[in-house]
Order: C-alpha cells, then sequence, then structure tokens
C-alpha cells in the first residue's frame, strides 16, 4: 500500500496534475464562452468543456508525462481508446459532482444567490437527480467552483487507472 501511494508523489504524477491544470484552463474557459457567452445550458456546456479537456490532456500525456512508454503499451490510437474509456468514468464523476455540488449550494444558499426552479413534487427521483439534471438551478460563479471539486475528485481516479491500464509497463517474464 506504501509503495502504490509513492507514485502519487512521483515526478509522473507532477507532470499528471500539470498536464490536469492545463486540462482545467480549458475545461473552465470553454464552460464560460458555451454557458455563459453562448448560453448553452449549463449541465450540456459542462459536458462538452470535459469532452475538450480529455482530447487535449491526453494529447500532453501522450508527449510529455508518459512519453518512456509510449512504445511499451502498443499504439497510440489503443491509448486514446483506453484514455477516453478512463476518462469517461472520470468525466461521469466529474459531471455528477458538479450537479451534486450545485444542488449543494442551493441548499445552503437557498434564499440567497441561487434561483431554483420549482422541482415539483414528482418524488425523490425527479427532485434530487431528473429535475437538476433537466433543469439545474441558477448558482452563478458557483458553478466554477463545483466543476474544481469535480475535477479534483476525478483526478485521482484518472492518474491511477491511466497509470496501471492505459500507460502500463508490460508484465516482465520471468
Amino acid at each position: 500500500m506504501i509503495h502504490q501511494l509513492s507514485k502519487l508523489l512521483s515526478l509522473r504524477f507532477i507532470k499528471f496534475c500539470t498536464v490536469g491544470a492545463s486540462g482545467v484552463l480549458v475545461n473552465l474557459s470553454l464552460l464560460a464562452v458555451l454557458a455563459d457567452g453562448f448560453g448553452i445550458h449549463v449541465n450540456l456546456a459542462s459536458a462538452l468543456a470535459i469532452e475538450a479537456s480529455i482530447n487535449s490532456n491526453f494529447i500532453i500525456n501522450e508527449l510529455w508525462t508518459f512519453r518512456d512508454r509510449r512504445r511499451k503499451t502498443g499504439g497510440v490510437f489503443g491509448r486514446l481508446v483506453k484514455f477516453h474509456l478512463v476518462s469517461a468514468v472520470g468525466a461521469i464523476v466529474q459531471w455528477s459532482a458538479f450537479i451534486l455540488c450545485n444542488m449543494i449550494w442551493v441548499g445552503l444558499l437557498r434564499d440567497a444567490a441561487c434561483n431554483t426552479p420549482d422541482m415539483g413534487d414528482g418524488g425523490i427521483l425527479w427532485r434530487y437527480v431528473i429535475g437538476p439534471v433537466r433543469d439545474p438551478p441558477e448558482v452563478g460563479a458557483l458553478k466554477y467552483v463545483s466543476q474544481l471539486l469535480g475535477i479534483g475528485i476525478a483526478t485521482f481516479w484518472n492518474y491511477f487507472v491511466n497509470f496501471y491500464w492505459t500507460w502500463a509497463r508490460p508484465r516482465e517474464v520471468e
């Protein structure tokens, strides 16, 4: 377990986080442009921003973070597919955290800064799952905090699965 955790503080993890930071810039910039600039539904804008950051992160990780493992892990297309699969789970985690955080802001700031749509009496599933996805509350600038928290949570999943699967070292034959 200690050996596994030491990977967290490695130079490669720092590179991965640096790449991730560039992805955060892509993500938040695109979220702002799409949601605030073009008025696209905030949940769709978040999903598109996530996908754009996934693609930019793959390219930089391929060329820099895991450069030494490229030849040992198959072709670039295979790694791209694996990276997208890992990132898809990470994106679901991030997007779910985004929506959950926005709902938390509504609970904390119900009468202050949030414009909460009427979720009706459709039951728990409608009130806490379908409603916030279909008709999200307006939480203003807190949507960026929600996006950042989601990114932070997904970072750990993405790093470890990419380290051990996408750019994994081949097993040594004994």
